[in-house]
């Protein structure tokens, strides 16, 4: 990332510390950050940003404002100021030039002092979320669609991380959102409101994990539920089995591909014909950065002489349709239903890379780059 840092050293204001977070943060936003870095140093501050996905050194800062910075992010997160030598996390919303905004933030002590990670993240409505807006194709749509129809069973994205798993789960819900529905959601952290839906942030601290929460919101009568992550083979056996008894569970997964979270699942512990009897589709999803459109991928002010800005989905959705479920509760090894899938018009997450090139929305070796790391 080609960072600015003249026009960053003119933003910054270090008279106080408080005057530096803000100015921080104002600068941060205009520059579609979705992450700030405060890591000190010996004898200054690096601040570095994160912007469609790229990380860069964007300036410093003094030495002098290291400790009276994070005591000013604690008090707005709630982390404790007294605790120095163990991480820490909290989260706070602000206002940034009109807009709203939730900042999450981590705290981690290092050789020179406790750095800071901020993750920005604005504040949405369900109308700011919709499948076409994220780069999803008409067939991806539809596929979605056709699952969250169904009123029990499993909906699975897939993904590493940072690949926009979770915004996607919440473009789902904002879908079920406008029916009569009672909807409850397991998240750590809750990163998005959507409105008529409980949303619950996980506390590990608290005992409360994944799967004890899964069980817990049972008995808040739901419809649908959407569980962050399955981390582990209890929370994918509770989320199989509350599937199975007539709920729709929405949950990520990190595998690879959408196919891979077949024998991803059956080596967590997860039974063949249970998981052909719940599962209706995975998602696996990218996000790529996409080619300016003002100056066309030769670089300028705007995109900060990157010649790409924001990024966009590229993805596969697999159906677990009769053939490819009685292929997994056969327990057919993975080549073989892939091999199905693809007769049926499986279409891999590089085609969509590739078509996403054709329409000049970015550029192959950005395709190259996602898909290879």
């Amino acid at each position: 990332m080609k960072g600015n840092s003249d026009q960053f050293r003119e933003s910054i204001d270090t008279t106080t510390a408080v005057s530096a977070i803000d100015s921080i943060l104002d600068f941060a936003t205009k520059e579609r950050a979705s992450d700030i870095h405060i890591d000190p140093r010996a004898d200054d501050i690096i601040i570095r940003l994160r912007v469609d996905g790229q990380i860069g050194e964007v300036g410093t800062l003094p030495r002098r404002l290291h400790e009276e910075m994070i005591a000013r992010l604690k008090i707005l997160s709630g982390a404790r100021t007294d605790l120095h030598a163990v991480p820490q996390d909290g989260r706070w919303r602000t206002e940034v030039s009109g807009d709203s905004y939730n900042v999450r933030i981590s705290f981690m002590p290092t050789y020179y002092g406790e750095n800071a990670v901020m993750r920005i993240l604005p504040v949405h409505t369900n109308r700011d979320i919709s499948f076409a807006k994220l780069g999803f194709t008409p067939d991806h749509v539809r596929a979605i669609a056709a699952a969250l129809r169904c009123n029990h069973g499993l909906i699975l994205v897939t993904g590493p991380t940072g690949s926009g798993k979770t915004t996607t789960l919440h473009a789902c819900l904002a879908e079920k959102a406008r029916e009569p529905l009672s909807i409850i959601t397991l998240e750590d952290p809750v990163e998005y409101e959507i409105t008529g839906v409980r949303q619950v942030h996980i506390r590990h601290t608290h005992g409360v994990t994944f799967a004890s929460g899964l069980r817990a919101a049972l008995r808040q009568d739901p419809d649908v539920i959407m569980v962050g992550e399955i981390r582990d083979a209890e929370t994918a056996s509770v989320a199989i089995h509350t599937a199975l008894t007539g709920h729709l569970v929405l949950s990520t997964l990190h595998t690879n591909s959408a196919l891979e979270t077949i024998p991803r699942l059956i080596d967590m512990g997860i039974d063949h014909y249970l998981l052909a009897s719940t599962l209706k589709l995975v998602v696996a999803q990218r996000l790529i950065r996409t080619i300016c459109r003002e100056c066309f991928g030769e670089g300028c002010d705007g995109c900060r002489l990157s010649g790409y800005i924001s990024r966009s989905v590229i993805a596969e959705t697999c159906e677990i349709d009769p053939g490819l479920r009685d292929l997994i509760a056969s327990k057919q090894p993975l080549s073989v239903c892939t091999d199905y899938a693809l007769s049926q018009g499986f279409h891999p997450i590089s085609e969509d890379g590739s078509e996403k090139v054709d329409w000049g929305i970015t550029t192959r070796e950005e395709v190259m780059r996602v898909l290879n790391t």
